[in-house]
């Protein structure tokens, strides 16, 4: 039934998971390419998926598959069936649950929005909202029957709702899988107590680039207290992964990173960027795309976790495909232009002392 070969539809998630985005609207999962829209649920996505049909509201992996041979959805389904088995289609249950609604974050990471970091929210001089709705949701969630809980952001080691969920969860459910999404800035001692305590607790570290270059895409974190704080989860969670988004701010230096990354872990995911598009390869002019192809090559011998090595090469790959062979847009480069002047104007780092090359070919 959830053959992911032969059936090239299926997914677990609509079987066993309930996400919820933080404006109370809920979709098949955080990978999706939109919400439910009013004619749509997830009884009618079940069933088309059971007829091998691939529905829109689920294109994100379709598109990734037919691109690449490999998507979430694959990996999701492959993971969870080898962990906790077959779901039982007729009588559905949540037993893994990811429900947003606190944007409260200590970052403003290049490629993100407002909605999604408070701090971004005041840097823009607009304002956002805890979703009451879903943290009711999230507050009822009956702890005994999770097989595994995700937890992001914001940031959740400042959601204050997490780290007391967590703390109940442990009386109630110690074996529950745990995943937390972290920039890892700060870790509280509350914090690294919890993560010391779960013996199935997943933390996916976000990390773009290393050193400078990595406090300036992930602003205005400190290089020196991040890396203290990525030594003790890997001496002390039961696993550490990191999660590389690969932009054109990013993919030039991808080896150097994953390098630094090795030191910690080998359960490195590489996201590769589509929007915003002006932060994709199609905003690199021709003429540099050279130095992107270079570091690209370099990571396809990369060792990395077996499990983890498919997914990671295969979109090396498709990187590799994209900076080839993606058509150059003058108008997404004039954007990527325009975004970097006025992030940069509120932030002390500044891209021309921060990165030449990617200085260079942005603003000549």
């Amino acid at each position: 039934m959830f053959d992911v070969k032969t059936n090239k539809a299926i997914c677990v998630l609509p079987w066993v998971h309930e996400y919820k985005q933080s404006n109370a609207k809920s979709a098949p999962c955080c990978r999706s390419h939109r919400p439910f829209s009013s004619n749509e649920s997830v009884t009618k996505l079940r069933q088309s998926m059971l007829n091998g049909i691939r529905e829109d509201i689920c294109k994100t992996c379709y598109d990734s598959e037919d691109a690449t041979g490999t998507s979430d959805r694959i990996f999701e389904t492959v993971d969870w069936i080898k962990k906790y088995g077959t779901p039982n289609i007729d009588n559905p249950k949540m037993q893994f649950a990811d429900i947003r609604f606190d944007p409260t974050c200590n970052l403003k990471c290049k490629t993100c929005n407002p909605g999604e970091s408070t701090l971004w929210a005041k840097e823009k001089g607009v304002s956002v909202q805890i979703d009451a709705e879903n943290e009711i949701f999230f507050n009822n969630i009956k702890k005994q029957d999770l097989k595994k809980i995700y937890l992001a952001g914001g940031e959740p080691t400042y959601i204050k709702n997490y780290l007391s969920f967590l703390r109940e969860l442990y009386k109630q459910n110690p074996e529950c899988e745990v995943v937390v999404n972290s920039n890892l800035k700060k870790l509280p001692d509350a914090w690294k107590i919890i993560i010391s305590k779960f013996k199935n607790i997943t933390i996916v570290c976000s990390c773009d680039a290393i050193d400078i270059l990595g406090e300036y895409v992930r602003y205005p974190i400190q290089w020196n207290e991040f890396t203290k704080n990525v030594d003790f989860v890997s001496k002390n969670a039961n696993h550490l992964q990191f999660n590389l988004v690969a932009s054109n701010l990013t993919a030039h230096k991808i080896y150097e990173t994953c390098l630094w990354m090795k030191n910690y872990s080998n359960n490195i995911d590489i996201t590769v960027l589509d929007k915003p598009t002006h932060f994709s390869e199609k905003a690199v002019p021709y003429d540099v795309r050279n130095i992107y192809l270079e570091n690209l090559q370099k990571c396809l011998k990369f060792p990395i976790n077996v499990f983890m090595a498919s997914q990671y090469r295969t979109r090396i790959q498709y990187l590799i495909k994209k900076y080839k062979a993606e058509n150059y847009d003058k108008n997404l480069h004039m954007q990527l232009k325009a975004e970097i002047i006025e992030q940069d104007s509120h932030r002390k780092l500044q891209i021309k002392d921060v990165d030449p090359f990617l200085y260079d070919w942005i603003f000549t």
